[in-house]
């Protein structure tokens, strides 16, 4: 490549904010002459590159805002650990449908059965489709909502979260709840159905949600708008990564059954 033009196209290119093509220019220029590739093949080998890499940082942006759980992602989710699991199903929602269509998908199980991870891994696929995504424990909506209360901002914030294409929210069943919360919940799935998606991950069964959060009227109310064209995956009778999957505890070798009181 002539240096003079390739550092002229170079600015150019990063004038029109193009700096992807502008780094890729040269290098593309040897990989046309080496393959002997028409023009049209290199300008597609160029604005491939720019694409791909605006996608790359799209996705990661997303990525950053969801504020998802770190390392939960399907590529390290063991599909064959739980014997419950319908994994045929969880794939078919891999494909995203439920959140394109703005459907709630609610999540069983006990403690350490993955609820999180599969939420989690969900998230990542939608913010990889362009989807917007927020990750939440409900402890820390529910508390940051009662404290928009104080300055009269709380509508704002739910609108905020009803712009959200997927919202996750984790964790139903472990709450330090407050008079206010049942009150909170409901307004947010209320304002949030008609556009935004649900994922929301449950230790306990939706019976014992009223319990839990101190009004079980106005929770019931939230959980009639939730199961409307609900997807549910229920593990509630799985086994727990944190005491039988492969990073858990092990007992030393050198102790044996018989030693045991």
């Amino acid at each position: 490549m002539n240096d003079i033009l390739g550092d002229q196209i170079q600015k150019k290119l990063r004038k029109l904010y193009l700096r992807d093509m502008a780094e890729y220019l040269e290098e593309s220029l040897k990989n046309a002459q080496k393959k002997q590739s028409g023009h049209l093949a290199f300008l597609a080998d160029l604005v491939d590159r720019q694409l791909e890499a605006r996608q790359r940082r799209s996705f990661e942006r997303r990525l950053k805002i969801a504020d998802l759980p770190r390392n939960m992602t399907f590529e390290n989710f063991d599909f064959n650990f739980q014997p419950g699991l319908n994994v045929e199903y969880l794939k078919d929602l891999m494909e995203l449908s439920f959140v394109a269509n703005r459907q709630p998908l609610l999540v069983f199980g006990k403690t350490g059965s993955g609820k999180t991870h599969i939420a989690s891994s969900l998230g990542i696929l939608a913010c990889r489709a362009g989807f917007k995504v927020k990750f939440h424990s409900l402890q820390r909506l529910l508390a940051t909502l009662y404290t928009s209360l104080a300055d009269g901002t709380t509508d704002d914030m739910i609108t905020a979260l009803s712009r959200i294409d997927l919202l996750i929210i984790d964790n139903i069943g472990n709450i330090r709840t407050k008079q206010e919360y049942p009150s909170l919940l409901l307004d947010l799935v209320s304002t949030c159905r008609e556009n935004t998606a649900f994922i929301i991950t449950s230790n306990i069964s939706l019976e014992d949600w009223g319990n839990v959060m101190g009004d079980s009227v106005i929770t019931n109310a939230s959980i009639d708008r939730l199961l409307h064209q609900a997807h549910v995956i229920n593990i509630r009778h799985g086994r727990s990564y944190r005491t039988e999957g492969p990073h858990a505890p092990r007992m030393p070798a050198n102790i044996s059954s018989s030693n045991k009181p």
